[in-house]
């Protein structure tokens, strides 16, 4: 008996773990990043949304 309660366990943990596997991308799948070319209007949009900025630079030398 207890065999088979945890051969019914094993397999309830197996589909449990396929199905977050499974789904895992695409809860955490987003829409195309909107980059701004204007610092300005980027940090207009920031103040408006409240959301943090990141900024790159970089060079060819």
């Amino acid at each position: 008996m207890f065999n088979r309660t945890w051969k019914r366990n094993q397999l309830s943990v197996l589909v449990i773990l396929m199905f977050t596997a499974a789904a895992y991308p695409l809860a955490f799948a987003s829409t195309e990043i909107k980059w701004e070319k204007s610092i300005e209007k980027g940090m207009m949009e920031a103040q408006e949304t409240g959301k943090p900025i990141m900024m790159d630079f970089y060079t060819e030398w």
